[in-house]
């Protein structure tokens, strides 16, 4: 019995010696998406007085040093301490639930904080005055500087992940957005309108040529009749833009730091690199690592807003659009359309399958050229010959799920 006793001690003594001190962390509710603050236990450490840590470092901007438990500003630590616990908490899912051999033996990942450099690939940070980056992350691929380049400028590095300063910025300067809710419903109509239309000018000139008798309007009518709901539909179509103002916000702004899933996200793109480039943002690219972040967060929809960090519009991994080919233009890889097809592969197949065949899937995906329609999908169903229970009856059950989408 003593013997016993002192094993649990002991166990239990390394269980608490890979708990470091706690600090308080943005944690989203179980149920809602609403966030909260609580103390949380740093894991891992390598430190004793700051966010050093086995997995991770957390450094500020372009520093070497990482960031000390005393630090005085306290939004420093706030940021520091979120994202040291949430980075840590996608690397146990990697490790622990899907087996990852690519998490298990990242070396430690640099991760900085209001870093607003732009990547360079030759040099690791641009110059500052190129172009400050705000309200968005990125992870940075391990690289080192050329052999030509001044000792004095010379520099290797690590995989990182870069989290941007937040700044309001008036949504109107993002560029192209997105259709608005109500232009996408019109857009959905758009085709099979203008067939009706065609079906039903085609079937009454032929009643005017062989069953006039029977016929008690005139063509012209008719034609008046048609061409008036084009010239309506039309019209309703061109003013659906102006829509825009009633779906988004007059200013944007986003903390990356201060929202959970974008930690998932990011550190997704650093275990998928060993296929999948991190230097892209495409929809498939993006959508892979939306699909990871979804599944550690364990929430419906994911990068909603945070009150007083993030402004952001939520993704649904249950979005119900069907296929159209913009959905391949990379200014749609923020969308959420990749995440809900790759959700429909998990419920098709079950959760255990479902992640091991799309983490599988990346194999035969290829940075630039895969797009959602072909190459996706295709390597959701090679994936599934390796990592499906049954392959034969499950690829029926993806060819289903993709017919529905409209592939």
């Amino acid at each position: 019995m003593k013997k016993l006793a002192l094993a649990i001690l002991i166990l239990s003594s390394a269980a608490v010696a890979d708990e470091g001190p706690s600090f308080k962390v943005i944690l989203r509710e179980t149920i809602s998406n609403r966030t909260f603050f609580a103390p949380m236990p740093m894991v891992d450490l390598e430190s004793s007085n700051s966010f050093d840590g086995k997995y991770f470092k957390i450094v500020y901007a372009k520093g070497k040093d990482a960031i000390s438990f005393n630090e005085k500003d306290e939004d420093t630590v706030l940021r520091a301490a979120s994202t040291y616990y949430h980075l840590n908490e996608a690397r146990k899912y990697w490790v622990e639930k899907l087996g990852s051999e690519a998490a298990k033996n990242l070396p430690k990942t640099t991760v900085r904080l209001n870093v607003m450099n732009q990547f360079d690939d030759l040099g690791h940070f641009a110059n500052d005055n190129r172009s400050p980056q705000y309200n968005n992350a990125l992870s940075v691929p391990a690289g080192e500087t050329p052999e030509w380049v001044p000792d004095e400028h010379k520099d290797k590095w690590g995989n990182e992940i870069w989290f941007r300063p937040v700044k309001k910025i008036l949504s109107t300067d993002l560029g192209p957005l997105p259709p608005n809710p109500v232009t996408l419903s019109l857009m959905a109509i758009k085709r099979p309108v203008i067939n009706y239309i065609k079906n039903q000018m085609q079937q009454r000139l032929l009643e005017e040529l062989f069953f006039r008798s029977f016929i008690s309007t005139s063509i012209q009518q008719d034609v008046l009749k048609w061409a008036g709901t084009y010239a309506v539909f039309t019209i309703a179509m061109h003013e659906s833009y102006r829509a825009d103002y009633l779906f988004m916000n007059k200013y944007y702004f986003l903390d990356t730091a201060m929202v959970p899933e974008i930690a998932f996200h990011e550190y997704s793109h650093v275990v998928l690199s060993d296929s999948l480039a991190m230097t892209h943002s495409t929809p498939v690219v993006e959508g892979m690592a939306d699909y990871f972040a979804t599944v550690i967060a364990d929430k419906r929809k994911v990068y909603a807003p945070v009150p007083g960090y993030s402004n952001s519009v939520a993704k649904d991994r249950q979005e119900k659009k069907k296929y159209a080919h913009w959905e391949e233009s990379n200014r749609n890889a923020e969308g959420d359309f990749t995440l809900s097809v790759l959700w429909d592969v998990r419920e098709a197949l079950g959760a255990e399958y479902g992640d091991k065949v799309v983490y599988e899937a990346r194999k035969y995906l290829k940075t630039e050229t895969s797009d959602i329609s072909h190459g996706l999908l295709s390597a959701i169903l090679t994936a599934c010959d390796v990592k499906c229970e049954m392959p034969r009856r499950d690829k029926y059950k993806l060819y289903d799920a993709f017919n529905w989408r409209g592939f």
